[in-house]
């Protein structure tokens, strides 16, 4: 399974922390390493359930690698169901708890070859009841700060190309029009809704903004420097309250 969402630090969030986590879960989530074979991908065929939303407690029956996730058998009250979380070590028999949380139907893991009925996804669990409290920017939106933070990138705009602070600071402009960007990849979450979403920066930046999110169907790794050419769509919708303030979507490199 290729990892979510994700970090997607252009979410604004206009409800209540627990949908917030929904979203973390479904976008960012599960914010694995990205898959690099496209044959390992997995696929859900049920992606808009309806999100777990209390603390769990759960004891842990059986472990299972796969991967990019860490698939948990687990025991809630006397109710067995399956999880999957960030890789992760967890030991079988202790007691974990985990808060949100999602449910998916019919999800197909290419790399365990199985499908599961019904699964939970979560980003991760923890061994203490209480939650370590979030910092307040972080609490309130993923969009207050940047999803990575890079020293001392230089990359040089390409022919005919837009740099990150020219698109940025005047992103209206650039709306459902075509544009090319250069930049290095930090971060990459393959697989979601058949897309491989990457983020980039090229060590330019406007208010603190300083990483594209694209969507694309090519296949790049973390590190690379990378140049593409996409169309802009500005305030993404995904409901509930949350929308992408900017994507670079249908990407294709450029070599």
């Amino acid at each position: 399974m290729c990892a979510i969402i994700v970090t997607f630090t252009e979410i604004k969030s206009k409800k209540m922390k627990n949908n917030m986590k929904f979203f973390t879960v479904l976008f960012s989530i599960l914010l694995m390493v990205g898959c690099k074979d496209k044959e390992n991908y997995s696929k859900v065929n049920n992606a808009a359930a309806a999100p777990k939303t209390d603390t769990h407690k759960i004891v842990v029956k059986e472990v299972l690698d796969g991967g990019n996730y860490t698939y948990l058998n687990v025991d809630e009250n006397g109710q067995n169901y399956w999880m999957a979380i960030t890789n992760m070590p967890v030991t079988v028999g202790d007691t974990y708890y985990y808060d949100g949380g999602m449910v998916m139907k019919d999800f197909e893991s290419k790399q365990l070859n199985k499908t599961f009925d019904e699964i939970v996804f979560t980003n991760t669990v923890r061994m203490t009841e209480i939650e370590a409290e979030a910092p307040a920017d972080a609490e309130h939106s993923h969009a207050a700060a940047p999803a990575v933070i890079e020293n001392n990138v230089k990359i040089e705009k390409p022919k005919n190309g837009t740099s990150l602070a020219e698109l940025f600071s005047a992103k209206k402009s650039f709306s459902a029009k075509s544009i090319i960007v250069k930049g290095k990849v930090v971060k990459v979450n393959n697989g979601i809704m058949d897309k491989n979403w990457v983020h980039i920066v090229d060590g330019t930046q406007f208010e603190n903004k300083n990483d594209l999110t694209i969507t694309t169907t090519e296949t790049v790794n973390i590190g690379d420097i990378v140049t593409f050419k996409g169309v802009i769509v500005l305030d993404k919708d995904f409901g509930q309250g949350y929308v992408y303030d900017i994507l670079l979507e249908e990407a294709k490199v450029i070599k």
